[in-house]
């Protein structure tokens, strides 16, 4: 996550820079098409190249000179020039090029070889005599007033218009300009203006160029000012927005500028645009920890309104005590049973006794402590100067002489009334009222804390306050303090992984390849894993730490999270964890992990179910029968160990764990009525590997006695058949006997039933089934009188067969 959100921010800031560089080349080219539109006969801006002869480029296509026409301050007296930029104009080289030797040639002057008149480039060059050049004109040279720039006047660099390219030499001479008259066009001759780039193509890009590197330098320029002051000011990415006001700023300046805005307004204008773009993008950042903590509910501290409970129809114990602390019932049982507010006048506080502190640590009394307040200071006495090593848990008991909830902090409270409730923690995270209370915790040295928050600057001195309350709201106003030093460092004990989410050995899902695991450190660190036993900076793995002072979870320990992957079924899977503790000081400074934490992932196969029941269909004898659902499981994790669940619609939420579970033969018993029934299993083993499967039977009851259905003489023995299967015996005295006790009749299938044949007795016979069904006492199934010819028979009376 803090990857992708440092990536957005990236790719913000890159785009914000691309739409800063366009508009800086936007305004470029437009402050380059400004400066090269310098039009014949319209007046055109000047740069500081060189002074301006009048601020008007002459024409052309210029009418030559009266031969009497005065020539002040002109380089080329009498040139006559037509239409320059078309190439093909002339000038006369008879002319004076120089006021100070008015017989002097302008070919005489600057010499028949010279490069203005050896160029081939379109304009024609003629000598007074008449002889033709064929150099361009404008190629630079030096004139006679020592500036820079071509022959003609106007003084272009790199050639005619339109033809080259170049810029208007700065204090390159111009030819004056005459009118009908024969005077001077005002403005004309002089020097030309410097520096202003001439229509041809390579003049307007060289001057796009040039305008948009000076602008890009300002915009950096001012943008790196606006860093600092951002970075000054602070808040979320200050630096960055910065950077970004000061570009716009510098932007917003120099188009303003084009627009003919002085230099004030301009920088007003920048200055505005930036101010309002770093208002609109600053924001300031902070950091504040908010601890979420669910405790029991409490009833209130005292017993004012205990009676309450007296005024309803039933006042239970539990009613009772939920309307005070101090809430009690007495005479239980009896009429007279009452709630009552236990000790009303009780204004003593609660008294606390330290009894027993961590091993290899000790405590003794306090004695920097002044009366009444009492407490103690716990040393090590392996320690460096006494005191406990860092982030190594200190756990301490103490004991109060009567129910108490107890609260601990950091910070002395006030001794007001309020001050039990000021206090931030319960002891043990325990808010009910007990004896015993124990406090667990770890604390970083003066070192960590000085380099995460300088401004603390701790010494390595913890002072914890105690105050306990009593059921009527009493509490020590002078706290119990418990006083300790953490050693000061340096630091060289690599950090100790304490504890894991999911336990060393624990089988995993067949065909499961990754987990998510949590590691637990004692101390802020930065933790890999790797398949092999292997240095931590070779580690492939990375895992997310909670490596900030203030990221203790609830058991005084620092969670990395992480991803195991690769993990293979059926085998065991190890891995390897090392920690790296300090994040941000410097890796000297760090301590590693020399042996690795090993831990082991098993794979496991499926689970399957081998056998279950029960199946077809139940008798009994009552209206509920006992059933006994049954599952036998096998493979898995472990041969089978699973927990089987059973549900009577097969829906996930519906399932019940079975009463005897947990091995691979799995019992439940259920009472059921007559009716047909669909019982759905599941069986899960420690893996998470799951198995489903379904039965249906049939319950029926049976209430009735067996029936004897045939008596009859066969191969000299007395038969009888029951119409289900049953256990028979006879008396010969009367119906009045226990079928136990009786004469057993002999049985192979429970069906037919056989014993010796008597003519001289009476059989009175009684029989029962397997549910012990069985006929009424001194009631026979029924009585039998064998006889030479046959058997008489009967239930009430002699029935002849």
């Amino acid at each position: 996550m803090e990857i992708e959100k440092n990536n957005k921010v990236i790719g913000k800031t890159l785009f914000l820079i691309i739409n800063l560089m366009v508009a800086v080349f936007a305004i470029s080219i437009l402050i380059g098409s400004v400066d090269a539109q310098c039009v014949p006969g319209e007046p055109c801006p000047t740069d500081s190249g060189g002074s301006s002869g009048g601020g008007v480029l002459p024409s052309l296509n210029t009418a030559p000179a009266p031969s009497n026409a005065p020539n002040p301050n002109s380089g080329q007296a009498g040139v006559s020039l037509s239409d320059l930029s078309k190439g093909g104009s002339s000038i006369d080289l008879g002319a004076t090029a120089n006021p100070a030797n008015p017989g002097q040639t302008m070919e005489e002057q600057f010499g028949e070889g010279n490069a203005i008149f050896n160029n081939p480039g379109g304009a024609t060059v003629q000598p007074s005599d008449g002889r033709t050049g064929g150099g361009s004109i404008g190629q630079p040279q030096t004139d006679i007033s020592g500036q820079s720039g071509g022959a003609t006047g106007g003084g272009s660099q790199g050639g005619v218009p339109d033809y080259g390219g170049g810029q208007v030499g700065g204090g390159s001479q111009q030819a004056p300009v005459y009118g009908p008259d024969g005077n001077i066009v005002p403005g004309s001759g002089g020097f030309g203006p410097g520096n202003v780039p001439a229509p041809g193509v390579g003049g307007a890009i060289e001057g796009y160029m040039d305008n948009l590197m000076s602008n890009l330098g300002q915009v950096a320029m001012i943008g790196g000012i606006g860093a600092a002051l951002g970075g000054f000011a602070g808040g979320k990415d200050g630096t960055m927005y910065g950077a970004l006001s000061g570009a716009a700023g510098a932007i917003a300046y120099q188009f303003a500028k084009q627009m003919g805005m002085s230099g004030l307004k301009s920088g007003l204008i920048g200055l505005g645009v930036g101010l309002a773009i770093f208002i609109l993008t600053y924001k300031k950042e902070s950091k504040e920890i908010v601890e979420f903590i669910c405790l029991p509910w409490q009833a209130p501290i005292g017993g004012s309104d205990c009676e309450k409970c007296n005024d309803l129809e039933e006042c239970s114990e539990y009613t009772c005590k939920s309307l005070g602390q101090a809430c009690d019932l007495v005479n239980v049982g009896e009429k007279e049973q009452m709630c009552i507010w236990k000790n009303p006048h009780d204004t003593n506080s609660p008294t606390i006794e330290m009894k027993s502190v961590s091993k290899d640590h000790k405590f003794f009394p306090d004695k920097s402590i002044r009366p009444p307040a009492t407490g103690v200071e716990i040393k090590n006495p392996s320690g460096a100067n006494n005191c406990i090593k860092a982030f190594t848990p200190l756990e301490f008991e103490f004991i109060t002489n009567e129910p108490a909830q107890c609260k601990i902090d950091y910070n002395l409270t006030s001794d007001s009334k309020e001050a039990f409730n000021m206090m931030t923690y319960f002891v043990g995270g325990v808010s009910t009222f007990i004896y015993n209370h124990t406090e667990k915790l770890a604390l970083p040295g003066p070192s960590a804390i000085n380099f995460e928050a300088p401004e603390l600057q701790n010494d390595g001195t913890y002072t914890l306050y105690v105050r306990c309350q009593d059921a009527n709201g009493n509490f020590n106003v002078n706290p119990f303090s418990v006083r300790f030093c953490v050693e000061k460092g340096p630091d060289t004990t690599p950090p100790l992984i304490v504890n894991v989410s999911i336990p060393s050995r624990s089988p995993v899902q067949f065909n499961l390849s990754e987990i998510d695991l949590e590691v637990y450190v004692n101390e802020p660190s930065d933790c890999k894993w790797s398949h092999e036993n292997r240095d931590y900076d070779q580690m492939e793995n990375e895992m997310t730490c909670s490596n900030q002072l203030w990221e203790m979870n609830n058991e005084n320990t620092y969670t990395c999270r992480t991803t195991l992957t690769g993990i293979e079924s059926r085998k065991e899977n190890i891995y390897y964890f090392k920690c790296l503790d300090k994040p941000g000081y410097d890796e000297a400074d760090r301590n590693v992990n020399k042996n690795s934490f090993s831990y082991v992932i098993l794979g496991t196969q499926p689970i399957n179910i081998i056998d279950f029941g029960p199946k077809l269909e139940i008798f009994g004898a009552t209206d509920s029968i006992p059933v006994n659902l049954n599952i036998k499981t096998d493979n898995g994790h472990n041969n089978g160990e699973a927990i089987c669940y059973y549900s009577i619609t097969g829906d996930e939420n519906t399932y019940i764990e079975f009463s005897d579970t947990g091995t691979n033969n799995h019992t439940q018993r259920q009472d059921l009525v007559t009716g047909e029934y669909t019982y759905y299993y599941k069986c899960v083993d420690l893996g998470g590997n799951a198995v489903y499967n379904q039965t249906s039977f049939t319950v029926e009851t049976d209430k009735l006695p067996p029936f004897i259905v045939r008596t009859y003489k066969e191969s000299g023995e007395l038969k009888i058949l029951t119409h289900e299967r049953a256990e028979c015996s006879y008396s010969f005295i009367d119906c009045n006997f226990e079928i136990d006790d009786g004469i057993s009749f002999t049985s192979l299938d429970y069906y037919s039933h056989h014993s010796e044949w008597n003519i001289n007795k009476k059989y009175y016979v009684r029989c029962k089934d397997k549910y012990d069904n069985q006929p009424n006492p001194n009631v026979c199934s029924m009585i039998i009188s064998p006889f030479d010819y046959g058997i008489t028979s009967s239930l009430s009376g002699t029935i002849e067969l």
